[in-house]
């Protein structure tokens, strides 16, 4: 299978002039290696348990429609097409990521994953590891619902509160910028204010909360 990019350009959708922001500069500057550093240990150990738990919730892709936000480099878009997801729209605020993901069935998407606005619902929907970079997490929530199909289920993935959590909010204080911690209480009150309710919340060690909410 072939994972090189060398199609069509990503769509850009909306206004991505901003002042200085220190995550997009950080993940611009990780692109070109992102994809050998997390297959090291211990980030590769991390990510088999994420994995395992991500595709738990997802359940059966097959055929599926995928809206992916936050889809990095494409290491669940990959996932997602080999498990047999028919199309995936892959949403990212970094070019230099976007440039990355697989060919193929996939369509890139520059794009604020707050502020995207496509034409078209899906039934499937996808966030690993974006969730605590943005400043309003519930604009993000509101926003995947009014791209959610009836019925539809969105699978997030988080760092969770505790020890190890407040260390991975330090490893990134220590690159310029803050991020958001997440227990299955938060998603339990703010879901329902964005048009979805809890299914499952599943932790995964070490410090990882993946979540399952379900279109209401």
């Amino acid at each position: 299978m072939n994972f090189r990019r060398s199609g069509p350009p990503h769509i850009k959708v909306g206004d991505l002039v901003h002042a200085r922001d220190p995550v997009g500069e950080y993940f611009a500057g990780k692109a070109s290696g992102y994809r050998s550093r997390s297959a090291r240990i211990p980030w590769a150990w991390v990510r088999t348990r994420e994995l395992r738990a991500v595709r738990a919730l997802l359940g059966d892709v097959a055929g599926a429609d995928v809206l992916e936000l936050g889809a990095g480099v494409g290491f669940y878009t990959e996932d997602l097409i080999r498990n047999g997801a028919r199309h995936i729209w892959a949403v990212d605020m970094s070019a230099a990521m976007l440039e990355r993901l697989p060919v193929g069935q996939v369509t890139p998407v520059l794009g604020d994953a707050a502020a995207i606005r496509l034409d078209r619902r899906f039934p499937l929907l996808l966030s690993t590891g974006m969730l605590e970079f943005v400043k309003d997490r519930e604009a993000v929530l509101a926003n995947a619902a009014a791209h959610a199909a009836p019925n539809a289920r969105s699978v997030l993935l988080v760092p969770r509160r505790g020890p190890l959590g407040h260390l991975y909010r330090g490893f990134h204080r220590g690159h310029g910028f803050d991020i958001h911690l997440f227990d299955a209480a938060w998603f339990a009150s703010a879901a329902p204010r964005c048009g979805w309710r809890v299914a499952a919340a599943v932790r995964v060690a070490p410090f990882s909360l993946a979540v399952q909410l379900s279109r209401v």
